[in-house]
């Protein structure tokens, strides 16, 4: 047995979704280290860095312009991988957002903006990517990106946010348990905060970012090395056996009352 091997991604094929976004690029770049070829979907404009990684690995990266909201682009992505690379053996769904409100100012609208895209859309994807490829191959890895918001609540401003992320937790488990046979595995991630470009608001202010770091037994928030390890591991073959679970990189911020 090869250990080192078993957390290499040689020959393998990888969708990020979100991908030019702050964890998604840097999942991306940890995949492509390890010897992925890839394809992510955002914006073509924020992907130049991701491309020149990609260029100075000899790694593939394909930028699909996929509105993952419309059963019809992901279905046109979906040809673009099949074309390009003829198969796939991992999707990393990575795409999110929050609106931040109080819960008494919440309109649906903006409630259900949030949840289309944290689990309506992530859905569409992953089902399609199941049916096309990783169904009929008998083997597949996939990873949602959760939130340790998904576990605990917050005090404001988060609760379309922390429902979608825990809908995902349930459906990362049902899906492990209905796609078992197929020898997919179907993992989460439950990241504190990280500082990207989305929050660095909020990080930026010297109370919030106290308080943050003051709950959290390691004493610091999470950098993207963190997030992007732990997708390397749970999609390598070294994670063969987890299936429906859900992996808090939180520095130990859930184990604290």
């Amino acid at each position: 047995m090869n250990y080192n091997e078993l957390f290499r991604l040689s020959n393998k094929f990888a969708l990020i979704t979100g991908g030019t976004g702050g964890l998604g690029s840097e999942i991306a770049r940890a995949f492509m280290s390890s010897g992925a070829d890839i394809a992510i979907t955002g914006h073509a404009s924020k992907a130049g860095d991701i491309i020149n990684y990609a260029s100075e690995l000899g790694r593939r990266c394909l930028v699909i312009e996929c509105d993952i909201l419309d059963e019809e682009s992901i279905y046109d992505a979906m040809n673009i991988i099949a074309s390009e690379f003829g198969t796939l053996d991992i999707l990393v769904n990575c795409a999110g957002k929050n609106i931040l409100l109080p819960a008494e100012d919440y309109d649906s609208d903006s409630f259900m903006n949030v949840m289309n895209l944290n689990i309506n859309a992530l859905h569409n994807v992953t089902r399609e990517a199941g049916k096309r490829f990783m169904i009929p191959n008998k083997s597949g890895k996939i990873l949602n990106l959760s939130s340790v918001k998904s576990i605990i609540g917050t005090d404001k401003d988060y609760i379309a946010y922390c429902t979608s992320k825990g809908a995902l937790n349930m459906y990362t488990k049902q899906l492990a348990c209905e796609w078992g046979k197929y020898n997919i595995n179907v993992n989460a991630i439950a990241p504190t905060f990280v500082r990207t470009q989305i929050n660095a608001f909020q990080l930026d202010d010297k109370n919030f970012y106290d308080a943050l770091v003051s709950r959290i037994p390691l004493a610091r928030i999470g950098r993207k090395q963190d997030i992007a390890s732990a997708a390397l591991f749970l999609c390598s073959e070294a994670a063969d056996f987890i299936t429906g679970q859900i992996l808090c990189v939180d520095g130990g911020l859930t184990a604290r009352q």
